[in-house]
């Protein structure tokens, strides 16, 4: 029985796109882009790092998801607004991969 369900999922991927967002504010569309910056989930919810965190529940290279790929090309290397809801789509669907694996395991 996985751990995350469909309502589950959804607010996650609520708290992700949050989280981008805040960041993309913070440090600008270029950021998210950078070296080593994931998606955690952890006991007290979702975070952006460059690995600090220890032993997450679940970690996700911004960089292998399939959106931030199709701007690694582009000529400014960075992410527009209206690709984070589709960034975090995809990071909640590993993220949750990676936490319902420990349900089966």
């Amino acid at each position: 029985m996985p751990l995350l369900g469909k309502a589950e999922k959804a607010q996650l991927e609520e708290l992700i796109l949050e989280r981008l967002t805040d960041y993309f504010e913070r440090e600008g569309p270029t950021s998210l882009l950078a070296e080593g910056l994931r998606v955690i989930v952890n006991g007290t919810g979702v975070d952006l790092d460059h690995g600090e965190s220890r032993d997450p529940l679940a970690s996700v290279p911004v960089k292998t998801l399939f959106t931030a790929l199709c701007y690694l090309d582009s000529p400014t290397k960075a992410i527009p607004r209206d690709a984070l809801s589709s960034l975090a789509t995809e990071a909640t669907s590993a993220a949750a991969a990676q936490i319902n694996r420990i349900a089966s395991a």
